[in-house]
C-alpha cells in the first residue's frame, strides 16, 4: 500500500490456480521460461488489477484497471512516467506513482494503449 494512503489493514487475494503455479516453481522451471514471451503470447495475454477500499466512515469504493500485453504496457508506463517527470517534475524524494502523477490523468493516457479503468462507489 503506498505510504500516502492511511490504512489500518490490507488484504490481498490471488486466484488459487495462480497461487498453485507459483508454489510449484522450482529453479529448473524458472530457468526454462523464456525471458520475454513471444509476440503472439504477449498479444493474447490479459491482466486485471482490482482494488476495494472502505473508508473510516464506512464508505466503499472499487477500482479496476485491465489491459493486454503486460510486458509492453510496462514499457509504456515507464516511458510515460519518465516523460511526465521531465516535463512536469515532481516533489523531491521517493514517491508512490500516485504521489508523483495525477492517477486519473495517468490512467487516461494509458487508455490510448488499450487500457480500460474505472473507479466507482461499491
Amino acid at each position: 500500500m503506498p505510504r500516502h494512503v492511511r490504512v489500518r489493514r490490507v488484504r490481498t487475494v490471488i486466484r488459487a490456480e495462480v497461487a498453485a503455479l507459483f508454489a510449484a516453481l522450482t529453479p529448473d522451471v524458472v530457468d526454462s521460461v523464456p525471458e520475454i514471451p513471444d509476440e503472439a503470447a504477449r498479444a493474447a495475454s490479459r491482466w486485471l488489477m482490482l482494488a476495494e477500499a472502505t473508508g473510516t466512515g464506512g464508505g466503499r469504493a472499487r477500482g479496476w484497471v485491465t489491459g493486454s500485453d503486460a510486458y509492453g504496457m510496462t514499457a509504456v508506463i515507464a516511458v510515460e512516467g519518465a516523460r511526465r517527470l521531465a516535463a512536469d517534475g515532481a516533489p523531491a524524494g521517493t514517491l508512490a506513482p500516485a504521489q508523483a502523477f495525477d492517477p486519473a490523468g495517468f490512467l487516461d493516457h494509458l487508455t490510448t494503449h488499450g487500457v480500460t479503468w474505472q473507479v466507482t462507489p461499491a
